[in-house]
């Protein structure tokens, strides 16, 4: 099979995919490469950029398009309502829609879409991503990792902080990531008064990355919206808990109390008090730290997660006559 994937970004696991399809081209919006025919066409994301060169490059090879959505942001007002047009009217063009997620799939269904099929997109290397400090030697550190964007909700997490002083003195929190909001989050910090507990780290390479994961208490997801999101499992890898917006596929595998801490609501009063908890008693850090891994390693260890994705587009990708 000779399959297009056209993103931003070539995907990370694009060796693997190779070695179930065939060959597997990559283009960046309009620049793909010559070709002389697909059975496949990927339309990874952001749907509103890369959509139409990849409808375009599928009419062409009269391949099938699979178009990959990764996030909730046709709900709501998160779009500018053109994009949000545009949008659909890849998703109606393409063969088969990815969905990330039961969410994702739901909201797509319940608007017309009947060719939506839930293959997550959470792949963890546990030989990257693995415990190296005991978490009960850990420090009160709360850590994030995300983009500085709108979707993050980081404003959240911010306004949690001076709460926690009350009881945490020596609390420090790690915001990694950057993003075109880090000024306005710095400000905010400020005016809040938490400008020297707040660091912003800026984009962690891996290796720093576990590094962070292995020296926090607690990691902490404010997102409006998500596809996985995949920090929270990067983080349960380490043994570290999370406390997380019911985004993305977090409700959907992580059991409330169990193996996360949810926080239905959008109140850094809760916030507050789900962080607090954790950082108060180690015993429950533990636990559902330990759990979220095991789930880790059934459910999205990384050759078990590529194969997934794999030979689930293998099926939907039938010969075209």
């Amino acid at each position: 099979m000779r399959v297009l994937m056209v993103g931003r970004k070539p995907s990370i696991a694009l060796n693997e995919l190779r070695r179930y399809w065939g060959t597997v081209d990559v283009a960046t919006g309009l620049h793909a490469p010559r070709f002389t025919r697909y059975d496949l066409v990927i339309a990874q994301e952001p749907t509103i950029k890369i959509g139409l060169p990849a409808l375009l490059q599928a009419k062409l090879s009269n391949a099938a398009l699979i178009t990959e959505v990764h996030g909730d942001y046709l709900r709501g007002n998160f779009l500018p309502w053109k994009d949000r047009l545009f949008a659909w009217l890849v998703l109606r063009s393409s063969d088969f829609v990815r969905a990330v997620n039961s969410g994702i799939a739901w909201n797509l269904q319940s608007r017309g879409l009947s060719n939506v099929h839930v293959v997550p997109a959470v792949y963890i290397r546990l030989d990257i991503f693995k415990p190296l400090k005991n978490p009960d030697e850990r420090g009160h550190v709360v850590v994030t990792a995300a983009r500085l964007v709108p979707e993050k909700g980081l404003d959240l997490l911010l306004r949690a902080v001076p709460l926690l002083l009350q009881d945490f003195p020596d609390l420090e929190v790690r915001i990694l990531g950057e993003g075109p909001m880090r000024k306005s989050l710095q400000g905010l910090a400020g005016e809040l008064g938490v400008g020297d507990v707040v660091k912003f780290l800026g984009w962690a390479p891996v290796d720093d990355l576990v590094k962070h994961y292995n020296e926090a208490a607690v990691f902490v997801c404010t997102s409006h919206y998500e596809g996985g999101p995949r920090t929270v499992f990067e983080a349960a890898s380490c043994l570290t808990p999370s406390v997380s917006t019911p985004v993305g596929i977090v409700p959907e595998v992580l059991r409330d109390g169990e193996s996360v801490l949810l926080v239905e609501r959008r109140d850094p009063d809760l916030l507050a008090e789900k962080i607090a908890q954790l950082l108060h008693d180690r015993d429950k850090r533990r636990r559902l730290a330990e759990k979220a891994r095991e789930i880790v390693l059934r459910e999205f260890e990384w050759s078990k997660s590529v194969e997934r994705y794999a030979r689930a587009y293998l099926a939907l990708a039938s010969p075209r006559p």
